[in-house]
């Protein structure tokens, strides 16, 4: 083996063994069961890490419409969505996500990463291959890892069989959730003539902070911006009845692409991006991740639509999802847990400290709690923390479980 990749490697490496040797390394842990309740090595463990927020990745309905769909289309179909890839359950689902969002046109992704990726690198593309060079893409500064390698994707080497050209287009980053620093980039573009595609995420996984939508939808039509969501933890969880972020402010209409996954509230593996149907067709014909990934099974695709089914008739999960989140935080304020701008089941329990967040993620997984840590480089240096997520199976005991543990051991090492 080559002596260089292997020193090149070592130094992470070698953090993780110190780390593994300290007792506090919590990842890839090997489950035996999972859900909202979890088995690791025998022992059953509440699940405050998943984002299964509405719990129905269980569901016996949506179960028994997985086991039909592998009797008839088997456990996968091994090709692209352009050869062998498409059925009619493909072609159903996106149909009801079109409707379901509001939108003409929607299309099925592989992975909630490819859509992004794929999306907005097609973007940059025009119709006959040639490069689209008079756009921008303005992005918040904290915009999570699949918008910043779409970009990275969009304006990098564009390459084709026997050749290869640069994209021209141009990244801005906008200070997070900051109005006022996206109308300076989006302004200062237009200017020079550019077209401005602005992406924000509906909520910010780290924070569960919600994007103030109302504001960019102006700065958007304002300069005649193009804007594009990702609901990834939107979607199922914020609006009257699940629709998502533009929902919640009552938007939906002025949305040009509205895009999202289904390894969240929909319980499965997947993606979606809808819109306008000529632009939905563009992406179709010109996303790489979609054009060249073996299209996703197709018991995964009817898992999702019954999901959606579930979301639409019986508003009780949502609304039990919101009450276990209330219940959760004020409990979290009255112990002096710091949980940030969350307005979303995504509670981030900020500790400041490595070992102190993964000190408490063991004592909690010791007590029967999957509370899994985020320090840096995940999180900037200071940030560190618990990435709790509520969801709408868990029962009052299990929060209390979870509380009684983080108020036990964060008076232990000085945290409240």
């Amino acid at each position: 083996m080559s002596t260089w990749l292997v020193e090149k490697c070592k130094p992470l490496a070698d953090f993780v063994n110190d780390i593994k040797a300290k007792g506090l390394y919590s990842y890839f842990t090997e489950l035996e069961q999972t859900g909202t309740y979890i088995k690791v090595e025998g022992n059953t463990l509440v699940n405050f890490s998943s984002n299964d927020y509405l719990g129905l990745t269980h569901d016996p309905r949506v179960i028994a419409e997985a086991k039909k769909a592998l009797d008839t289309y088997g456990s996968g179909l091994c090709g692209s969505r352009y050869v062998v890839g498409t059925t009619i359950e493909h072609v159903k689902l996106e149909e009801k996500i079109a409707a379901w969002k509001g939108k003409e046109s929607c299309i099925v992704f592989t992975t909630g990463y490819q859509t992004l990726l794929g999306t907005i690198s097609a973007l940059l593309v025009k119709a006959d291959d040639s490069i689209e060079d008079n756009i921008v893409l303005a992005i918040d500064k904290l915009s999570h890892a699949c918008i910043l390698d779409g970009c990275a994707l969009s304006v990098g080497t564009h390459m084709t069989r026997g050749s290869s050209k640069m994209l021209d287009g141009q990244i801005r980053y906008f200070r997070h959730n900051d109005p006022g620093s996206l109308d300076s980039i989006v302004k200062s573009s237009t200017n020079k003539g550019k077209n401005v595609i602005i992406i924000v995420e509906g909520v910010y996984s780290m924070d569960g902070d919600i994007c103030h939508l109302p504001e960019f939808v102006k700065i958007a039509e304002k300069y005649d911006a193009c804007i594009a969501i990702d609901d990834a933890h939107g979607t199922g969880v914020l609006g009257k009845t699940g629709r998502g972020t533009a929902e919640h402010y009552g938007l939906e209409e002025h949305i040009d692409l509205l895009m999202g996954t289904f390894s969240k509230a929909l319980g499965c593996v997947g993606g979606f991006v809808t819109g306008q149907k000529d632009v939905i067709s563009h992406i179709k014909h010109k996303a790489r991740s979609f054009m060249f990934s073996a299209a996703p099974p197709v018991s995964n695709i009817v898992s999702v639509s019954k999901i959606i089914d579930i979301i639409q008739s019986e508003p009780e999960h949502l609304q039990n999802l919101r009450q276990n989140e209330t219940y959760f935080k004020d409990h979290l304020k009255r112990l002096g847990f710091n949980y940030g701008q969350s307005a979303t089941p995504i509670v981030p329990i900020i500790i400041g400290d490595s070992e102190k967040t993964m000190y408490l993620s063991k004592k909690l997984f010791a007590d029967g709690v999957l509370m899994l840590p985020m320090v840096y480089p995940a999180v900037a240096k200071g940030e560190e923390r618990l990435r709790c997520t509520i969801s709408a199976k868990h029962s009052k005991a299990d929060l209390d479980k979870a509380l009684e543990v983080l108020e036990a051991e964060g008076r232990k090492i000085g945290v409240i």
